[in-house]
């Protein structure tokens, strides 16, 4: 009988033994992966739990634990807490939520450099990402090097950016090709090219009507800036910064420059012989579309979203079954002698971590993203599942379905984003031309070898914050009055004479000075 006890009591002992080993076991592996068991190829190991504030562009928001948050979920062993908030009010509740110190653990800013974001990171509400991200090779490979470099804080990593594709967001010349082609002229190289080609649209009846109802080309203003007509003062300039600022260099003014100069009577030259549209000032953005659509202009400066290019060329093809509209891949500064186009930033906002997370869960929030940038990833945020909310069609193109949309999809994108230099042209655009996509392709090459992006972010001006509202509009008024010839060029210089010596402005330029050597130092 003892002999029977003793022999169950070793039984009980080896058995309490493997237990506890088992336990400690699972708290190595628990201390290795995270607090919450952040490895997500160990089945032991608990989701990691943590929550997101981003944007949502859509009408419709995402339930949480739709099909495609689910996925996400599982494929990185984490459950989200998603708030979506409307992109009408982001900013005024992102600021509530920085000024309470309410903060989720990850957090969308839609501009990592404004002076709200920068001081709360000064103030140690943000994780420094900057150690982490060499353990995380997706997005080292994925990301863009300029997405993480132009959105760099004091030097460092604050926040994962957003990526966007560095060129074709901006607005550049497209082009009747067709009436090019009909007129027997070739794809402008340089300004004065353009202007040729755009005067014989005014002048020899492109579209063959027989009637003198052309122009060259339109576009739309602002009250402080040119918007889409800027790529004129940015092509004459060879960059597109307002105020700039180079290592070694004084900032300056672009609307100092003598180039700015020629900038302003280039347009007015245009407006003077009829090549531009009268009631450009004040026309609006989709105005400007809508006389393309109806074959009235033969350039507008646009982007190169597939649907916009694509819906323009239906419209014309319906009266005109040969239109064309090309991209003018560069144009050659005139103060460069080189081949310009506008590069981009490559991001629009960045999700900060809270520094009231523990450091292991950073980690594993950093591998959630890191699958982000897979192209599993991706396409798990941008379309769906397979065969559930999307197909992919015989031309490789994946389209997305009702299921899709009854689920306010296209929001999980705002999340894991899409990354492709072509993603513009790669969208589902059912009226962009098949042909169009290789064609497009090597023009976002030329702008990608080509194109010009001076880093000033994050370079600030108090002075510049409090007045360059008044300051721009007053530039942009002479401007416009100087293009449609209501003031002489001579109303210009003398602005321009009196700005330079203007204390504010003075002020604005010694700021924006002293903060770039502080963010960059002197090199």
């Amino acid at each position: 009988m003892k002999k029977q006890a003793s022999l169950l009591a070793l039984t009980a002992a080896i058995a309490l033994t493997s237990v506890l080993a088992g336990c400690s076991s699972s708290n190595k592996e628990n201390e290795t992966n995270g607090t919450n068991g952040t490895n997500a190829g160990t089945k032991e190991a608990a989701p990691t739990k943590f929550s997101i504030t981003t944007i949502n562009y859509s009408p419709d928001t995402p339930v949480n634990d739709n099909p495609i948050e689910l996925e996400m979920e599982k494929r990185t062993n984490t459950k989200i807490d998603v708030t979506y908030l409307p992109s009408n009010n982001y900013g005024e509740k992102f600021n509530v939520m920085l000024a309470s110190n309410e903060l989720p653990d990850v957090l969308l800013t839609t501009y990592i450099h404004a002076a709200e974001v920068t001081k709360a990171i000064d103030d140690g509400a943000f994780w420094d990402l900057t150690p982490f991200l060499k353990d995380y090779p997706n997005i080292e490979k994925a990301y863009p090097k300029e997405s993480i470099e132009n959105s760099k804080v004091n030097g460092k990593v604050y926040g994962l950016p957003r990526p966007r594709p560095l060129v074709g967001g901006a607005a550049f010349p497209a082009i009747r090709k067709d009436w090019l082609d009909k007129l027997g002229l070739p794809m402008p190289t340089t300004m004065d090219e353009l202007y040729t080609a755009l005067k014989a649209f005014k002048e020899k009846d492109p579209d063959g009507n027989g009637k003198a109802d052309t122009y060259g080309f339109t576009g739309s203003v602002a009250e402080g800036w040119m918007d889409n007509l800027e790529f004129v003062e940015s092509t004459f300039h060879g960059f597109n910064n307002y105020y700039l600022t180079k290592d070694g260099e004084p900032t300056i003014n672009r609307d100092f420059l003598e180039s700015e100069r020629d900038a302003i009577l280039w347009l007015q030259r245009a407006y003077k012989e009829g090549v531009l549209a009268p009631d450009f000032a004040i026309m609006k953005g989709t105005q400007v579309i809508d006389m393309m659509k109806q074959g009235k202009v033969g350039m507008i400066p646009t982007s190169m979203d597939a649907n916009k290019i694509g819906d323009m060329v239906a419209a014309l093809r319906q009266s005109a079954p040969e239109a064309n509209i090309e991209h003018v891949p560069t144009l050659i500064s005139p103060s460069t002698g080189k081949p310009y186009a506008i590069k981009e930033a490559g991001f629009f906002g960045n999700y900060l971590i809270s520094k009231k997370v523990p450091e292991e869960k950073v980690k594993a929030i950093l591998k959630f993203f890191d699958y982000g940038a897979t192209p599993e990833g991706m396409e798990l945020a941008s379309f769906g599942l397979k065969d559930v909310h999307f197909t992919v069609g015989a031309d490789g193109k994946k389209a997305t379905n009702d299921e899709f949309k009854k689920i306010a999809g296209a929001a999980h994108g705002n999340i894991w984003t899409f990354i492709d230099p072509y993603s513009r042209l790669t969208q589902a655009a059912p009226n962009y031309p098949a042909e169009y996509f290789e064609r497009d392709k090597k023009v976002i090459d030329e702008r990608l070898k080509h194109g010009v992006f001076y880093n000033n972010n994050g370079v600030s001006s108090e002075t510049e914050q409090k007045f360059q509202s008044e300051i721009g509009k007053k530039f942009q008024d002479i401007k416009i009055q100087v293009i449609l010839g209501k003031q002489p060029i001579e109303a210009w210089d003398k602005h321009v004479a009196a700005m330079k010596k203007d204390a504010t402005m003075k002020k604005i330029l010694e700021e924006r000075d002293a903060s770039y050597k502080e963010l960059f130092g002197s090199k």
